[in-house]
């Protein structure tokens, strides 16, 4: 017939080109290989500056626009399903982190929502560059991957005002201020089951306070203090007046806190330092007392605001469930004394 094409039943039919979907195989463990190689880059902890920009938002845009030109070359996808597709790989980055590179759940938790935000932003962009510059969106793309490197020199400049702030929490005990007194100024092996649930211990995993013992009397003596996971450090008392006000400042050691605990937002650095603290117990009708514990601490960073946010949660969860003992143990020594 006029104008039709004949086929040999053996001729091959044309390629088929794999879907997005097919390429997230390929595209998701690509992306984060190339996530743990910038991250031992980027997230060094010999490296001079904590990487906020860099680290916090440059590097979750570096890991999904890899996996964006990996999944769709061609840019076929719509700009939503990228962004899923880049919140996936940084979830699962997440979870590599946590458990194959040790990373502490106190900087997931808090690094957790720059990096879906610096996804869906890294997502968009390799997105638009694919389907709107074509002839250089693979440029455009690999600048996006490069941007940690690109970054990180920079981090030193960026302006980090160094602001004080202080957490204040508060609980009225049954007892009168010489038995919480005797609570507070020793708090000896504290029982799993005298500590509370909270956030900031059983979800995120910061260590819990085991033992607090004071050595010497009066101002000059020193608290030793022993949390769970290998924390040790010294509170020395700067503060003293019986039975109502001690105060100390925070004293950390080179092995006070082990990395895996630590990791990277270190209490006693040029962006972080825990200054002092101090209980005052004021006595209330009824032979009751109200226990109040402060803590002070001086934060320097670009992200002031949404540090000190966390700060006030996790220091919050501490207070109570340090307060909580010292109530349980005074009002059950008032009951055993009336």
């Amino acid at each position: 017939m006029r104008g039709s094409r004949l086929t040999s039943p053996d001729a091959p039919s044309a390629t088929k080109r794999p879907s997005i979907s097919e390429r997230l195989i390929f595209a998701l463990p690509a992306a984060l290989i190339y996530g743990t190689l910038l991250y031992f880059v980027v997230w060094n902890p010999r490296t001079p500056a904590l990487p906020f920009i860099a680290g916090l938002l440059f590097f979750p845009m570096a890991i999904t626009s890899v996996a964006t030109i990996l999944a769709d070359p061609r840019g076929e996808g719509s700009t939503w399903r990228h962004i899923k597709i880049g919140w996936i790989c940084i979830t699962l980055f997440i979870v590599l982190a946590i458990i194959l590179l040790r990373e502490a759940g106190i900087c997931a938790v808090m690094a957790a929502p720059f990096f879906y935000a610096g996804s869906a932003l890294g997502s968009w962009i390799s997105s638009l560059a694919l389907r709107k510059l074509r002839s250089r969106s693979r440029s455009v793309v690999s600048c996006v991957a490069i941007l940690p490197l690109v970054g990180l020199p920079l981090e030193p400049g960026i302006p980090a005002p160094a602001i004080e702030r202080q957490v204040q929490t508060i609980i009225d005990i049954n007892a009168p201020p010489e038995t919480v007194w005797r609570s507070t100024v020793e708090i000896p092996e504290v029982r799993p089951s005298e500590l509370k649930w909270t956030f900031s211990h059983n979800i995120v995993g910061i260590p819990r306070p085991v033992d607090a013992r004071l050595a010497g009397h009066g101002v000059g003596s020193v608290r030793h203090l022993r949390w769970t996971r290998g924390v040790t450090f010294e509170e020395v008392v700067t503060g003293w007046r019986q039975d109502r006000y001690l105060a100390w400042d925070f004293r950390f050691g080179p092995k006070s806190i082990p990395e895996a605990v630590e990791g990277h937002i270190s209490v006693d650095s040029d962006y972080l330092k825990l200054a002092g603290g101090d209980y005052r117990l004021d006595p209330l009708p009824g032979g009751r007392t109200r226990l109040t514990l402060t803590t002070r601490y001086v934060i320097a960073t670009p992200i002031n605001a949404y540090c000190t946010w966390w700060g006030q949660i996790f220091l919050n969860d501490f207070h109570g469930t340090v307060l909580n003992v010292i109530r349980h143990r005074a009002e059950a020594e008032a009951s055993r004394l009336s």
